[in-house]
């Protein structure tokens, strides 16, 4: 009965040619290693490594090589690198090359226990997905973090290309927390008088950058939004308010 042996390909070759060298760097060798991680995300040791490979031939592709392994490596012996003492895929090999007298007829469900392992493929594929769920949550989290500074930081820079220097005294406040962190937003107050109640309100939607006036009735739910765009036509709509009075630079409030 042909047995494992431990070695390189050159002490196999050295050999005769009734040993065939199966380990790393060879046809037949384990594509699972110890340390790898499994189907599952867990690193394997080398039994799970063995145990995998030996799943992977059961499999609808495994199942080929299988065959075409059965036939090459037939009343041979198999040497590894793996010491004896330890699982080896070489085991598997040599239980699948030899169980029956007939290695053409080989079907490996009957040899090896267990289900078959799916395609590779769909394992891939799976990681892929896991990985980069994982790498969108990351950066969800990070922009959810930085939101609110981004939001402040975003307001006062635009703020003050639109309405100068003078957009420095703004205390901007981010406007609670967005569910879509790309959307920036932030708020300043201005005043309350007359019953209503000013603000300027920023927000970046998609790289759109907007500026607003936001007048809310104190008593009703009655609000209105106008765009800013300059630090003048802002005067221009602070004019058609009750805070005008009080803000004119003309006695009397009138232009």
């Amino acid at each position: 009965m042909p047995v494992r042996l431990r070695g390189a390909s050159l002490d196999a070759a050295a050999l005769s040619t009734a040993c065939a060298y199966v380990g790393p760097h060879s046809r037949y060798a384990n594509p699972f290693t110890a340390g790898m991680r499994s189907p599952l995300g867990s690193p394997m040791d080398g039994a799970e490594a063995v145990g995998l490979f030996a799943a992977t031939l059961r499999g609808p592709v495994g199942s080929l090589y299988a065959a075409r392994f059965a036939r090459a490596l037939h009343w041979l012996d198999l040497m590894c690198t793996c010491p004896l003492d330890a699982p080896c895929h070489a085991d598997v090999l040599l239980h699948l090359a030899n169980e029956s007298g007939d290695a053409t007829a080989l079907r490996t469900t009957d040899l090896l226990e267990g289900p078959p392992m799916s395609h590779p493929i769909m394992f891939a594929a799976a990681k892929h997905l896991t990985t980069a769920e994982e790498r969108r949550k990351a950066a969800r989290e990070a922009a959810f973090r930085t939101w609110g500074p981004r939001s402040i930081t975003a307001a006062s820079k635009y703020a003050r290309i639109l309405l100068g220097d003078a957009a420095v005294t703004l205390d901007w406040e981010v406007l609670g927390l967005l569910s879509f962190e790309e959307h920036l937003q932030a708020f300043a107050s201005l005043d309350t008088t007359g019953g209503q109640h000013l603000e300027l309100y920023y927000t970046d939607q998609g790289g759109t950058e907007r500026l607003s006036l936001r007048i809310s009735c104190v008593s009703c739910p009655s609000q209105h939004v106008y765009d800013v765009t300059s630090l003048e036509q802002l005067g221009q709509l602070l004019s058609q308010t009750p805070a005008w009075s009080d803000i004119a630079p003309r006695e009397g409030g009138n232009l």
